[in-house]
Parts: structure tokens; sequence; C-alpha cells
């Protein structure tokens, strides 16, 4: 199906709040409105899209020697509308036939939580939703075993076909399924299996979670810096700042990609950073802007770790009381955390290899 492009309304103020407030006052309560509307709109844009849609294998980074990726690493401003709308991607309901719903890194797609229906009595690594986000680029959940306990940002085990490969979760602990965003690589054996992969398959989780990022607790703001499938341990880790109330993170998300369809989680992120604006602002920027591919963007430009001068400055983020991360391809976070080392941050890392 096709999500309809609909505008949120904001309520209007009352006699009483036009009466008393300022001007700027006024202004800012109706955005903050427009920003909550945007926020419920893009829910149940998402509720009326198919559970389930075909999925693109991207890769995963390994944790600490692990990783994350299908096989190999993929490379990867506060601009809201940067893209134009995406058409509908394929999705796999189950029947046979493809249908067509809403591109959850599109312009107009998903919103925080992604919806994912859980079968009562679902075996546990059973495929739930598998979706192409872009070439090369999966989006899968499988049913969560009973027990499965993890903290945000963590990676766990996946076997197929005899191969096994870490990942890191894009799901947050409190949510009933387990997500992943990865990329395939041509050639690989775990992204040959993954590419292949369908609603109702079963994925074995080989062991317990562990490794990944974890956030610091005791840092006053955060940068996060993250190439396409880079992301994950950040979706799972704001994902999870949500439901516990912490929507005073202010965080910094930079994500880079070559391509303005790989930002998997671009809706999710803008949406949830105009509800909550002081958990998070987020940055996607494009590597190869010149490209046919990208024709319509007009966000921010360059690689991640290229902009980190400019995002320090522009967002006052000191290290006295910042604290650094750098998730993805490892050419990215090897200059990431050279450079602000070099600036007295404590940086954090996850390579992709």
């Amino acid at each position: 199906m096709t999500v309809p492009n609909r505008s949120p309304v904001a309520a209007a103020p009352t006699a009483e709040e036009a009466a008393g407030d300022g001007l700027s006052t006024l202004l800012g309560r109706i955005e903050g409105r427009r920003a909550r509307a945007r926020h419920r709109l893009a829910q149940a844009e998402l509720a009326s899209a198919p559970a389930d849609g075909a999925g693109r294998p991207s890769r995963v980074a390994t944790p600490a020697g692990g990783g994350q990726s299908g096989d190999r690493p993929a490379d990867g401003s506060l601009g809201i509308g940067g893209l134009r709308r995406m058409p509908p991607l394929a999705v796999d309901t189950g029947s046979g036939r493809p249908a067509t719903g809403s591109v959850a890194g599109s312009a107009s797609g998903a919103a925080a939580e992604p919806e994912v229906r859980v079968p009562a009595g679902a075996a546990p690594g059973t495929v739930l939703m598998v979706q192409n986000v872009a070439p090369g680029l999966l989006r899968f959940a499988l049913a969560r075993p009973p027990g499965f306990s993890y903290a945000a940002g963590q990676s766990v085990k996946l076997s197929l076909g005899g191969i096994s490969r870490r990942y890191t979760m894009v799901s947050a602990p409190h949510q009933p399924y387990l997500e992943f965003f990865v990329e395939l690589v041509p050639g690989g054996r775990m992204s040959a299996h993954l590419a292949g992969l369908r609603r109702g398959n079963r994925v074995d989780l080989a062991g317990g979670p562990k490794g990944g990022i974890a956030l610091d607790g005791s840092a006053r703001r955060h940068l996060m810096l993250a190439t396409v499938t880079g992301v994950n341990p950040f979706v799972s880790i704001l994902r999870d700042a949500v439901q516990r109330g912490r929507t005073d993170l202010g965080a910094v998300l930079v994500q880079g990609a070559s391509h303005a369809d790989e930002f998997g989680y671009r809706a999710e992120l803008e949406a949830m950073a105009a509800a909550h604006p002081q958990l998070l602002s987020y940055i996607p920027t494009v590597s190869r802007p010149g490209e046919s591919r990208n024709a319509g963007w007009s966000g921010a430009t360059g690689r991640a770790d290229a902009r980190i001068a400019d995002t320090l400055q522009r967002f006052a983020l000191h290290a006295a009381d910042t604290a650094a991360y750098a998730c993805g391809n490892p050419g990215m976070v090897d200059t990431a955390r050279r450079r602000l080392s070099d600036l007295g941050f404590a940086v954090r890392v996850e390579r992709y290899d």
C-alpha cells in the first residue's frame, strides 16, 4: 500500500493562551504542537503500512573482533526534508504476492519505534519482517527468545546455513522482537544466506548478547558518529532513552552514507528529533552528492568524520562534558577516534570490519 502524503495540522491556541502569552511564546507552543503532531502522524502511517516487507541485506559490524557486518564494512544536517519522497518498496506480505509499503528511510516514512507484529507462539528466531532499504541493505526482525535480555547497543551472534556472524541489535531492550540492519556483501557467505531471507524462516541465535557501544551515563552531552549500518547501536540507545523518559540526553548524531537512500532510520530519527529536541539532533550527510542516485538531496554533504569540527562548533560540544562515539566503517572510526582524542574527548568505538 502507499501511505497518503498528508501534513499534520497543529491544534489552534486557546483564547487564554493568545491573550496571556507574548507572540514568541505563542509561536513556540504552536511549533511544539506541530512537532508532536508530526510524530503522531508518522506513527499512524507506520501502523497503516504492511507489517512485513522484503528486505535488503546490509552489512553489520563486527564488534571488537567479530562483527556486525555481513562480511565487509560499508561507507558511509540537521537536515529534515533533504531527500525527495522515495517510491514505495516491494514488501513480502507472506502471500507470495508483492505489495507496496512506505519506505522507512524516506522523508515521509516510519516513526519512532516501527511496529513489528509478533504472532502468538512464534518460535524464537522466526523472521517476522524483511525489508529492502537500498541496494545491498537489509532490515529484518526476529522473534525474541523468552528470557533473552540485553543492554541497548549490544550485539548477538546469528547463525544461518551453518555460518555465524555477530550483529548489533537496532531494537531496544523493551521491544518484544530483535531488529537488525545489515549490509549484504557480494560473494560473502553470510550475505548469500541473508539475501534469501523470507518471512517465516528461522535464524538461530548462537549464544547471548555481548560487547557493543554503551551510553556513558556520566556525560551531559553525546556526540555519535556513524556510517550506514553503524547507526544501529545509536538507534537502540535512543529508543531505550525515550522508553525510560530520558529525553534530555543532548545527543548529536551525524550519520554518513554514500547515497541518501542508505539512511535506513532517517525518518524515525527525524521524527524523534522533532518530538524530543532536547534528546537528539540528527545530521544525515551524503559523501557523493554529485551522483545521479543522490538527485534531489539538499541536506548536508561530506563524510561523517569530515564534519567533526563543524559539529563541535555548531552545537558547542566540549570534551569536559561530552562523550563521543564512532561506529561503522573502520576508516571513519579510526579517523574520528584520532581527531576527537587529540581534542581531549574520550571516544567509544565499534569497527565493522
